[in-house]
């Protein structure tokens, strides 16, 4: 009798199936598959989205651990062959600049969408090869200076952009999502000095600032579904723009961290935002405590003072409040509590220890 030939069910698998598969392994799992058959052999080169995970190495020695992730990440690239549309590259030890610039021009020259770039360590500036990655539809950078050339026009396809313990100005920032036309979501980290920004993006859904902030003007982002803030524990530094009567009807859910209830600024800020949020459904504010110069200490009355008798809060149906630790605190309760016909959830905690 003949032998009995096995299907090869592993070497006919479609190319999508067998590239999802490779993009689920950690990447040196991936380029071992090529012992699996021939047909496997390259089928690595070609894989579409490249994931180096917190990628580290087992020597302990930091010169060569860097160089030995270095080379890994260059031979990969450079053995690669077709498009790469997702590159994430999250590394616990430091990585040689020189190389990392050539990587990325390598990436820019290969139609990327999806650039997540997490480093740890003394910032690096960008190169400028990645402003020139016209198709890039998610960028997310930690631990780099941005610096765009002056040839830069925007990014005409993107729709995320998340900036994390970088180095950046506020220029920077302003400038370079104001050239984003299709923006959806910006997330801004910063950890340094205290920033005012003025968000110019039409098409802005969701909005996350961490770390120190002293204004914020969004009277050109009038589409966002989402904001989260933190207002720093700095004094808000003006009085909230009321130049243009802008009305945010898609804005459902606010989130306010290191609120001074006692600072005046920074409660005008609050009523601004929520009398041009008809459409509120979930309000979060986490109060903080600092010392507020005389003439910027808010009324106990203010509340009821400066808002309109006739104003509810017609959808809010959750409010989550942290830090009550003073009598203006308990004010803004009542507040809430006296105008939200439909409210069903109210959790309130005390000021953190």
């Amino acid at each position: 009798m003949g032998k009995c030939l096995r299907k090869d069910y592993i070497s006919d698998l479609l190319e999508s199936i067998t590239d999802s598969i490779l993009t689920k392994l950690p990447i040196r799992d991936a380029v071992r598959t090529s012992i699996l058959s021939t047909k496997w052999r390259y089928q690595w080169a070609t894989m579409t989205k490249l994931v180096f995970e917190k990628y580290t190495s087992l020597i302990s020695d930091g010169k060569l651990a860097e160089q030995e992730v270095s080379n890994f990440i260059m031979r990969f690239l450079f053995l690669h062959h077709g498009p790469i549309y997702k590159f994430k590259l999250s590394a616990t030890c430091s990585l040689n600049s020189t190389d990392m610039d050539q990587w990325l021009l390598f990436l820019s020259r290969k139609d990327i969408k999806e650039l997540v770039l997490k480093l740890y360590g003394h910032y690096r500036t960008i190169p400028s090869c990645i402003f020139s990655c016209q198709k890039l539809t998610k960028l997310s950078l930690q631990g780099f200076e941005l610096k765009p050339p002056l040839s830069f026009h925007g990014f005409p396809c993107l729709k995320y952009l998340n900036l994390c313990s970088g180095s950046y100005t506020v220029e920077v920032i302003e400038n370079l999502i104001s050239v984003c036309p299709i923006l959806e979501k910006f997330i801004l980290g910063n950890f340094g000095n205290p920033l005012g920004l003025d968000i110019h993006c039409p098409n802005l859904k969701h909005l996350t600032l961490h770390g120190e902030f002293t204004n914020l003007h969004l009277e050109h982002s009038p589409l966002l579904d989402v904001l989260r803030v933190n207002f720093g524990a700095q004094a808000w530094e003006c009085n909230v723009p009321m130049k243009l009567p802008v009305t945010y009807d898609r804005l459902k859910f606010i989130d306010l961290q290191r609120i001074n209830y006692e600072e005046i600024n920074a409660v005008l800020y609050v009523l601004h935002l929520i009398l041009r949020s008809p459409n509120l459904q979930k309000l979060e504010i986490e109060a903080t405590q600092f010392e507020s110069s005389p003439d910027k200490v808010a009324d106990l009355d203010f509340w009821e003072k400066e808002c309109p008798t006739d104003f509810t809060f017609k959808h809010l149906k959750s409010v989550e409040m942290e830090g009550l630790s003073n009598k203006n605190c308990v004010k803004f309760l009542k507040f809430v509590l006296g105008r939200s016909p439909v409210l069903e959830v109210m959790i309130v905690s005390p000021h953190r220890a």
